[in-house]
């Protein structure tokens, strides 16, 4: 038995464990119980449960510790929950939206979590003095931050605005009297900041999404060559003002291109970010020679890069105004549907249209008209089946009431506030379905487009990958006669299409 003098001990203050220390390993007990539990259940209870948990410790190192332990465990778990939002249909089914609900709560939780540490240290004048802990907590709370943002790129909506307010004010914390210099060792708190912006910069919702994971790989290699200009200095002084933007802390965006800032507007208060050696970092890459090695050497194709440069360069604005209006269209999308409905399967408005109409494959789906422009069109959702549109794919749009067809490529997606609007370029206005004699010596189908008014004087095809290569020749019939053509330069092309120019056969 426990003599007298035992259990008076037990009951004294000094002989209880320290309240931080019960925290933490209640924190740590919730932790361990996340093993085996699938992704999504796991997500859940980080967020829900443990991170509270541990935002209740009060030593800041332990805190720290914890966090990195929780953070540790999504990264197990994250991936899954990116990956089904990456691959829904649009708009997301419930199924989808569900879970970037919960990882976008996760990550959020998180970077508030870090970004509470880096708080505190500021504003109790200890950022000097425990200035690894601040780095690494901004270090984290930006990584988190950036993560949230890409999450929402995956389905093609745009980042919050408080998500971009967050992510200034932690890079304004680092670069604060009270904090240490940003240099070698905590020059990725800037890199990674400037990561951010330059993703937002090169407009994810005119990207395929199945391109995203490739292009913030180059971007973590690119940050390093962006510059923060000194708002000091001209704005064109020493630079091309077309490869720099404009950030304004306090709005809650990314910024904009120092181009189309308004004329008299002031810079005061603001960030010029200059990426004109980003442009010359992708340049080397575009140009470089067999077997040659370029800083950074960024592994992508050199369509995409050069879609980044393009984005970046300013010379992507519109051509033309637009006009509103607000009629009803359907739309098929992805190449496969879209040759099926070229092939006789148009829809009209005749009942008897549809009582020889042979089996279709597609399904299409409703949309209304925001807006047109000479060379393009906004719309937006109204109803119908969701399928896996992306940024590049080709679709057929058809007006209601009327049977002009028009092909285009799906140029910028925006998901957001349960809307969803594609913004098209409208490619040729005249287009034919042909076939073409494969290398194996089947026949397939394709899209002859007889002109291209955006890109120049000559006519061009676009078929399933693989079909064609650059140089070959082909004969087809259009209008009643034979065309003979060679396969030129190659437009674009992605994981459903291969857009090539057609030149005149050489004499």
């Amino acid at each position: 038995m426990d003599s007298p003098l035992r259990l008076l001990r037990d009951l004294l203050p000094q002989s209880q464990p320290p309240a931080d220390q019960v925290l933490a390993n209640k924190a740590r007990v919730l932790l361990d119980t996340m093993a085996g539990h699938p992704a999504a259940e796991v997500v859940v209870r980080l967020g829900s449960e443990v991170i509270p948990a541990i935002l209740r410790q009060g030593n800041l190192h332990m805190r720290f510790k914890l966090l990195e332990d929780a953070r540790q465990e999504a990264e197990g778990a994250l991936p899954t929950l990116e990956e089904q939002v990456e691959r829904a249909a649009l708009p997301l089914p419930m199924e989808a939206t569900t879970a970037a609900l919960h990882a976008d709560n996760l990550i959020k939780a998180l970077a508030m979590a870090y970004c509470g540490i880096a708080r505190h240290l500021s504003n109790s004048q200890q950022s000097i003095v425990l200035s690894h802990l601040f780095h690494r907590s901004i270090l984290r709370a930006m990584s988190m931050l950036a993560r949230r943002q890409q999450l929402a790129y995956r389905a093609y909506a745009t980042p919050s605005a408080a998500s971009w307010q967050l992510l200034h004010e932690l890079y304004q914390l680092a670069c604060s009297p009270n904090a240490k210099p940003l240099n070698g060792d905590t020059a990725p708190i800037e890199h990674q900041y400037l990561g951010a912006l330059l993703l937002a910069y090169l407009e994810p919702n005119k990207l395929p999404r199945n391109e995203l994971n490739t292009v913030i790989e180059c971007i973590r290699q690119l940050a390093a060559y962006a510059v923060i200009a000194e708002i000091s200095a001209a704005p064109g002084a020493g630079r091309s003002s077309e490869s720099c933007f404009v950030v304004r802390p306090g709005e809650g965006s990314p910024g904009c291109p120092l181009l189309r800032l308004p004329a008299g507007a002031t810079l005061l208060g603001g960030l010029i970010i200059d990426c004109s050696p980003v442009l010359a970092a992708l340049d080397r890459n575009l140009g470089r020679l067999p077997g040659k090695a370029v800083q950074p050497d960024l592994d992508a194709a050199p369509a995409l890069l050069q879609t980044l440069r393009v984005a970046l360069g300013g010379k992507s604005a519109r051509r033309f105004s637009r006009t509103r209006f607000r009629p009803r269209a359907d739309l098929v999308g992805g190449i496969e549907a879209v040759l099926d409905f070229l092939d006789g399967n148009a829809l009209t408005r005749r009942s008897l249209d549809t009582i020889n109409r042979e089996e279709v494959h597609f399904v299409p789906s409703e949309w209304s008209l925001i807006d047109e422009s000479p060379d393009g069109f906004r719309i937006r959702f109204i109803k119908g089946e969701k399928w896996l549109v992306g940024a590049g794919d080709v679709v057929a749009l058809q007006p209601r009431e009327s049977s002009k067809i028009h092909l285009c490529l799906v140029r910028r997606i925006a998901n957001s506030a349960g809307r969803l609007e594609l913004g098209l370029q409208l490619l040729s206005p005249q287009v034919s379905l042909i076939d073409i004699t494969a290398r194996d010596g089947s026949e397939q189908r394709a899209i002859f487009l007889h002109s291209l008014p955006a890109y120049g004087k000559f006519s061009a095809l676009i078929a399933p990958p693989g079909l064609v290569t650059k140089d070959q020749q082909i004969t087809f019939n259009s209008a009643g006669r034979a065309l003979h053509r060679q396969i030129g330069k190659c437009i674009e092309a992605n994981e459903g299409l291969e857009f090539f120019a057609l030149d005149p056969l050489p004499h």
